[in-house]
């Protein structure tokens, strides 16, 4: 850890905190010392807090992710895994802390016995008996958040881990008042969470009924978790994955009929990689590589990007603050007719050719190769149908076949969480973190006071397939934080929840903020859209839905139009935070979802925004 502070030598200065938590038509929130944008106000506040204190961006991450991991229990914490991207201006570039979940070494194909009917879950598989695949011990894979939270702030952090664990250990010891989100969680997994009595206790009253606030002071306190947190500031990730929690983790799995051991929790969970690079007009992006969303991304928005910018900057939202007109509807069918089709052909790839390339071939570089990609897009136009589906080219270094088309799946709903982060050094963090689903595997080991993930449910249950279950195999995973740089310069952080729809939400934000010359918040938190092999998923909230949805039937698409509110999950939920130099110095302009509790926060010295009336938010 450095002993110079990235910050100045003048330490901790005077800060304001500027905070939105949005609501339809919410203006962005900007400030000049940096942002923090979180899926909960608590979290967004308690990462900005440790910026105002005198900590960098990875300072405010872990922070933040370590009190989400209290207060949304249902998507993340330490029972989870995480994915960090990283730019640190001492090294002059972004590095990749993958997360992502291995097998056990006792997994195999065929563990579970499958059940005839469609697929259902976040990924589409078929059902599993008893659905073990999903709930219980033997849906369990070693968590990384751990790993990645200590490993984030040794190489990156600046202020001592127990000052970024104490805000987490303070709400869980204190206790906290559960919101109306978390308490439909609650109820949501109540029959899950009922099958592990240590875990149904966590979240109900000593009559079995769920945890709901019958009023501010009524507050839900989880000692076991702060007991766990104590644990992690003290003795950092190896007390989860050689220590005494590691013995409790394997134990519990044991006794209950699970598979993971010791030595699968002792096994590395930490990758750090380059990132994946790939420019998009004028930006290059950088996300997670190889079994990630990041490839699936890269390819979708390569596809966007071989039509000019002037077909779609025309499509601007009619509340966008630019002074245009109103967004016209075959603008708006053009746009999400290009965006739907460059998703499709970005997810087919990722469905026939992706997976643990240390596990089974996978045509990387190949995927991106340019000649590849002007193959696979052949015929794809602004104005023309909807492509039809001749046989296909194959990407260069390919040498397995495509196993079976994969399903929609159901929506996610609420069981990911993402952040992001940067401060006025330069130091930016893009954060997802997950259980996998809601509340993970609804099971946990007595005393350890958090559920633990149910990472088997990113496997094909099905033996025989590029991701069914084997020994030490890593997760795809849809995870996809985006850094992105313009000239060599940090401009912009961001990322989403919501499974596979994730990347559909990353790359409209991206496109957004190029194409359509969107604010951070009218890029991240515009109306959802989503597509994969199967329908196009429109949200309501899209200018003119109705005719829109016309216009994109008329062109061949199959369209399924979705209301979403706090607790659905047919759409990712992005946020992000822009960064741009003004006369005055830099801003940071943050934006979120305003569909759910999701908040930014961002930190104005008081002294330049009064002395310079000329200081400005982005436009």
């Amino acid at each position: 850890m450095p002993s110079q502070s990235v910050l100045g030598p003048r330490g901790p200065r005077p800060a304001r905190l500027v905070e939105q938590v949005p609501l339809p038509g919410r203006s962005d929130v900007s400030g000049n010392r940096g942002a923090v944008t979180a899926m909960t106000p608590v979290a967004a506040r308690t990462g900005a807090e440790v910026l105002a204190g005198g900590g960098n961006a990875a300072d405010a991450a872990v922070a933040a992710a370590l009190a989400a991991g209290v207060v949304e229990p249902a998507m993340s914490g330490l029972g989870g895994t995480a994915y960090a991207l990283v730019f640190d201006p001492r090294i002059g570039r972004a590095v990749a802390l993958d997360g992502s979940a291995r097998c056990p070494r006792a997994a195999r194909g065929g563990m579970f016995e499958v059940l005839p009917g469609a697929g259902s879950g976040l990924y589409g598989f078929p059902p599993t008996r008893g659905d073990r695949a999903e709930t219980g011990p033997l849906a369990v894979l070693a968590p990384t958040a751990p790993g990645v939270l200590f490993e984030l702030h040794r190489r990156f952090g600046r202020l001592p881990l127990p000052v970024l664990v104490e805000p987490a250990i303070r709400l869980a010891e204190d206790g906290f008042s559960p919101d109306w989100v978390f308490a439909l969680h609650a109820a949501a997994g109540y029959r899950r969470l009922k099958r592990c009595p240590p875990a149904f206790s966590l979240y109900t009253r000593d009559d079995g009924s769920p945890f709901v606030p019958a009023g501010d002071d009524d507050l839900l306190r989880l000692p076991e978790l702060a007991g766990s947190l104590r644990l992690f500031a003290a003795e950092g990730a190896d007390a989860f994955a050689r220590g005494p929690a590691a013995r409790r983790i394997a134990e519990a799995v044991a006794a209950a009929g699970g598979l993971l051991t010791e030595a699968d929790l002792a096994v590395s969970p930490v990758r750090e990689a380059a990132p994946l690079r790939f420019r998009f007009r004028g930006l290059m992006v950088e996300t997670l590589p190889e079994n990630s969303g990041g490839p699936t991304l890269a390819a979708a928005l390569y596809h966007l990007a071989a039509f000019p910018p002037a077909v779609l900057r025309s499509c601007l939202p009619a509340d966008s603050g630019t002074g245009s007109s109103p967004v016209r509807v075959e603008d708006e069918v053009r746009f999400l007719h290009l965006a739907g089709e460059s998703l499709r052909l970005a997810f087919s790839d990722r469905f026939r050719y992706l997976g643990d390339p240390a596990s089974v071939p996978v045509p990387l570089p190949g995927l991106l190769d340019p000649e590849y990609l002007v193959r696979r897009r052949h015929g794809m136009s602004p104005d023309g149908p909807r492509l039809a589906t001749p046989p296909e080219p194959v990407p260069p270094g390919a040498s397995e076949a495509f196993e079976g088309e994969l399903l929609s799946g159901a929506p996610a709903g609420d069981c990911t969480t993402h952040l992001n982060a940067m401060d006025d050094a330069g130091m930016a963090v893009a954060l997802t973190a997950t259980l996998g689903g809601r509340f993970g595997a609804a099971f946990t080991a007595p005393g350890l006071g958090y559920p633990l993930n149910n990472g088997m449910m990113w496997f094909d249950p099905r033996p025989g397939r590029r991701i069914s279950a084997a020994p030490g195999r890593r997760a795809l995973h849809a995870a996809a934080p985006v850094l992105a740089f313009e000239d060599g310069i940090l401009r912009a952080a961001a990322g989403s929840p919501g499974g596979r729809r994730l990347i559909s939400a990353v790359a409209m934000t991206l496109a957004r903020l190029v194409d359509r010359g969107s604010s951070i918040a009218e890029a991240a938190g515009g109306p959802g859209f989503h597509r994969e092999e199967g329908p196009l998923f429109l949200d309501e909230r899209t200018p003119g839905y109705t005719a829109v949805a016309r216009g994109l039937e008329a062109r061949g698409h199959e369209v399924l139009v979705r209301r979403e509110t706090a607790l659905t999950g047919h759409f990712g939920r992005a946020s992000g935070i822009r960064r741009a130099e003004h006369p005055a110095g830099v801003c940071f302009e943050a934006g979120v979802d305003p569909v759910r509790a999701a908040t930014a926060v961002a930190l104005v010295e008081k002294y330049p925004v009064e002395k310079d009336p000329e200081w400005r938010p982005l436009p």
